[in-house]
């Protein structure tokens, strides 16, 4: 079953946008310590679009790449509706698989951000995204990510179940976890509100866990040096009951050479 189609309409309302909200300045921090050339940049799994649009804003020229044409759609409507705020020329959506895109440029920033790696359900693809964005990159270019950790998945991803209800809309969230495989799954039920309705739109989200030092592993063998692996929204080294993982990672060389 394709995942981010209905769910792309409410994806927003549904609590996900905290998270990207929460993303933006810790993205300035940690560019702050790990600075790379201001130009072009990737937003691989981009989604609605709120990160790269807060980008843009920041006078990034921003490629958002997503599989799903309905999360691009939500993100040209969010942009659309900054109106002049942001020229429509600042950012340009991509729908692809982000194991196999391509782009007609080099950037010197890429980021993949909310867990979207973790979809990724076996090395082979991960390795497959990593060398994909090895190749966008520019010499020196930067590539910024986070995933959920194996303790994550075992702990918060396990057997149970979270209901948030708000006027508009209830979100009932089920999991359960394969702990010989390490990966999660997520049943997302949403129920809208439209008049005096309701409609429902049902997902099945899989996630697979990794250990922290194989994906560093993984971003060497695809040409990629670590620089930094962080606690996300900290800079702070991760340790065992670290949920989510973020790394740093730049292609070798300098910036303007070719490669």
């Amino acid at each position: 079953m394709s995942i981010y189609r209905e769910y792309a309409s409410v994806y927003d309302r549904s609590g996900q946008l905290a998270f990207s909200e929460r993303m933006i300045p810790y993205l300035a921090s940690v560019l702050e310590r790990h600075p790379t050339r201001h130009g072009a940049m990737l937003d691989l799994a981009c989604g609605t679009g709120t990160v790269a649009i807060a980008l843009a804003l920041q006078g990034w020229q921003v490629i958002g790449v997503d599989q799903s044409a309905d999360m691009l759609h939500e993100a040209r409507i969010k942009q659309e509706a900054l109106g002049s705020a942001l020229a429509p020329s600042a950012i340009r959506w991509q729908q692809a698989d982000m194991r196999t895109f391509a782009l007609d440029q080099r950037v010197s920033l890429a980021t993949c951000l909310y867990d979207s790696l973790n979809y990724m359900l076996c090395e082979a693809d991960l390795a497959a995204v990593f060398a994909h964005v090895s190749g966008a990159l520019d010499p020196g270019g930067l590539f910024l990510c986070d995933m959920n950790t194996a303790y994550a998945l075992e702990n918060y991803w396990d057997e149970g179940a979270w209901v948030t209800d708000n006027p508009d809309m209830t979100v009932i969230m089920a999991s359960s976890h394969d702990y010989e495989r390490h990966r999660s799954t997520v049943q997302v039920t949403c129920f809208e509100r439209v008049d005096a309705l309701y409609r429902k739109i049902q997902e099945t989200h899989v996630e697979q866990a990794y250990p922290v030092e194989h994906i560093s592993t993984l971003m060497r063998d695809a040409g990629l040096q670590v620089e930094a692996v962080y606690r996300c929204f900290t800079l702070n080294r991760p340790d065992e009951v670290t949920p989510r993982a973020f790394w740093v990672a730049r292609k070798p060389g300098l910036p303007g050479a070719a490669s």
